[in-house]
């Protein structure tokens, strides 16, 4: 299987370098190739691209870099109805519209960022350096970005320069409980060529716990025990635009190594608490993708392989004196996604292919039993979307798309246990935006889409903590939305309802397993999200603006199950800035972060209400440009979490409390 995929992916490199470099003999536009942003997953023609700025909420390159964090997890409540959550394996994971983090895919520069294993990806280890803008398309999104979407996919952009020259930076800040930062990018662009690269290194003492929480079952301190971290990157990419097309190639490194904040509401006389840390994790991407003209069609895709690498150590207590377990995991991945368009008339037709092949490694250690040397578990999946998109032409006063898919799982290798082959299932999707006057915009989407059991969930007993389901199926969610835009000179606004019913609902419970308690993936009869999402921006002055969004959601178990919530999904999250410029090059930053009512699974399978957080950050910034010099410098400082709120998105694991930082950015 590997080896078929690599043929692909050669053929692939083939095809568009050749239309890159060479006249075709076809006429067509040139200029329509040049407004491609390849580092966003480029789906059908330009014609498409303008047409799901209809749907994508981004965020841009100034937004972004007000966060001051070297991570893409402290960026996402940016994002309309994206919440995110560190669960009790310490990754940081995001939910939109509450779909879990397997039903959402996120992609950089076009390709998966989720590691096959488990579909998912720790988003505080992911490089924020580089970014140049980050979108989000919710509902029945395109059966172009493949299999595993049913809660919609976040694209994360590299920068760009938009016109010839160069632009070089530093950043260099420090924080609470011993937070440093160092980042530097450099950028060249000219004529066709551009080039990027970008490294960072971060790291902290620990996460400073809010005043009024207490851990019983921890060590009284002022910081989280063991939420200590130390990672860097480096980033890498290059851009080619041709007389027929563009190619681009990125190249991406992170390495970490931290702790995991334990479950500090069990007893761990009583159950079996996570005493992790991760000495290794290592994450190293190659990407390509391109657009070109050839034979009449326009093609589309992207390429890419991955290796990812990770130890997890267990230790006996919260001392964190000893490990007795260890963990180690290595994965190769690789993909490639295909997808030729062509123009009629009055309407377009699209061709998708898309497929990804994994392989997961897998050893667990003994420690405490002197030379302990167990075998590794190998592990190998295919995941594939074969489909179909028509959509209006570029006459239509408006827009409207039908898609079709076939999405498909195999699984070839299974370690210890017997393979169940593989799971398939079809994909729709429809949308319909229509123009009521010069700025105002009706929109309706729907769509149904599965989402497979990943390879962990299926097999994995995360050093003997999960018993296997053997019955375990695929998700299916159906989902439809409505709503408005409008658009007027100093405000723009959005409104939309949904809702998402969801069969066969993947969960875990807690189980009793020869006086052991552990935990089990199980499917739920089904569960429905019904809410109302808005979001909008202005300027109330020349030197106030303001920007935001909020989400009402009601996510209900339905069927017979005796808890009738979907639990750690928040019933309302709503993100409010306000950006103002006191005077001239110094501005202030003010942001609200709401978290609504939601509920903890307790160890006795009951819900436990977890409360609302109100955070409040702000940033002050003073800046100055030096003409002759042709230096920009700022200098900032912001506290986050003024008024130390807890906030508590899974039972145990409380976010950080009042957290202060002072920075200095440099760049020419």
């Amino acid at each position: 299987m590997p080896k078929r995929l690599m043929c692909g992916v050669v053929v692939w490199i083939l095809v568009i370098a050749q239309s890159v470099n060479v006249q075709a003999q076809e006429t067509a536009s040139a200029d329509s190739l040049k407004t491609y942003d390849l580092s966003e997953i480029v789906i059908g023609g330009q014609t498409r691209q303008d047409d799901r700025t209809e749907r994508v909420f981004r965020v841009d390159l100034a937004t972004l870099a007000r966060q001051d964090v070297p991570d893409v997890a402290s960026t996402l409540r940016l994002l309309p109805s994206a919440s995110t959550q560190t669960n009790s394996r310490g990754e940081t994971l995001v939910y939109i519209r509450s779909a879990g983090e397997r039903q959402v895919a996120v992609f950089l520069d076009g390709a998966p960022l989720n590691i096959a294993w488990d579909n998912r990806i720790d988003l505080s280890l992911v490089p924020a350096t580089v970014l140049g803008a980050m979108t989000v398309e919710r509902g029945a999104v395109s059966p172009g970005y493949g299999t595993n979407t049913s809660g919609g996919a976040l694209n994360l952009q590299s920068r760009s320069l938009t016109s010839d020259g160069q632009l070089s930076e530093i950043t260099l800040q420090g924080g609470t409980a011993g937070s440093r930062q160092i980042k530097g990018l450099f950028a060249s662009k000219r004529d066709a060529n551009s080039f990027l690269m970008g490294a960072t290194y971060a790291s902290r003492d620990g996460l400073r716990l809010p005043g009024d929480i207490e851990l019983e079952f921890e060590p009284k301190s002022d910081t989280r025990v063991n939420s200590d971290r130390e990672q860097s990157n480096v980033y890498m990419r290059l851009d080619r635009t041709g007389d027929r097309g563009q190619l681009g190639l990125t190249f991406m490194h992170a390495r970490a190594e931290k702790g995991v904040a334990p479950e500090g509401h069990l007893d761990p006389a009583m159950d079996r608490v996570r005493y992790w840390r991760y000495p290794l994790w290592r994450h190293s991407m190659a990407i390509l993708n391109g657009v070109a003209q050839a034979k009449g069609l326009s093609w589309s895709g992207s390429t890419w392989i991955a290796r990812f690498r990770q130890d997890i150590a267990n230790y006996e207590d919260v001392s964190y004196a000893r490990a007795d377990e260890r963990q180690e995991d290595t994965d190769l991945s690789g993909g490639l996604r295909m997808i030729a368009e062509r123009e009629r008339a009055n309407w377009r037709w699209r061709l998708i292919t898309v497929g990804s092949w994994a392989q997961h490694s897998q050893r667990e250690l003994d420690l405490a039993a002197s030379g302990s040397n167990a075998q590794s578990q190998e592990y190998q999946s295919l995941l594939h979307t074969l489909g179909g998109e028509v959509t209006s032409a570029s006459g239509y006063p408006g827009h409207w798309a039908f898609g079709v898919a076939w999405d498909g799982m195999r699984t070839f290798e299974t370690g210890l246990f017997p393979s169940d082959g593989g799971f398939d299932a079809y994909s729709l999707n429809a949308e319909w935006h229509r123009s009521v006057g010069s700025m105002t915009t009706i929109k309706l989407i729907a769509g149904s889409k599965p989402r497979f059991p990943t390879m962990r969930e299926l097999f994995g007993t995360a050093l003997d903590r999960f018993v296997i389901n053997p019955d375990l199926k695929p998700e299916r969610t159906w989902m439809a939305e409505a709503g408005w835009m409008v658009q007027k000179s100093s405000w723009q606004a959005e409104v939309m309802g949904f809702v998402q019913r969801t069969q066969d609902t993947i969960d875990r419970e807690n189980i009793d397993d020869a006086g052991v308690r552990k935990r089990q993936r199980i499917n739920l009869d089904g569960s429905r999200v019904v809410g109302i999402e808005w979001s909008g921006a202005g300027e109330i002055s020349r030197a106030i603006s303001i920007l935001g969004h909020a989400t009402w959601m009601r996510p209900v178990v339905t069927g017979d199950s005796e808890n009738n919530r979907l639990t750690e999904k928040p019933e309302i999250l709503a993100t409010i800035q306000s950006r103002m410029e006191l005077r001239r090059g110094v501005r202030v930053d003010l942001t609200g972060v709401y978290t609504g009512k939601a509920y903890g699974l307790g160890p006795d399978n009951t819900l436990i209400d977890l409360p609302t957080s109100l955070r409040i950050n702000v940033r002050l910034a003073i800046q100055r440009f030096f003409s002759d010099s042709g230096v920009f410098l700022q200098m900032y400082a912001g506290v986050d979490n003024i008024t130390d709120d807890v906030h508590i998105a899974q039972l145990g694991i409380p976010s950080a409390g009042r957290t202060a930082r002072i920075g200095l950015n440099l760049s020419l």
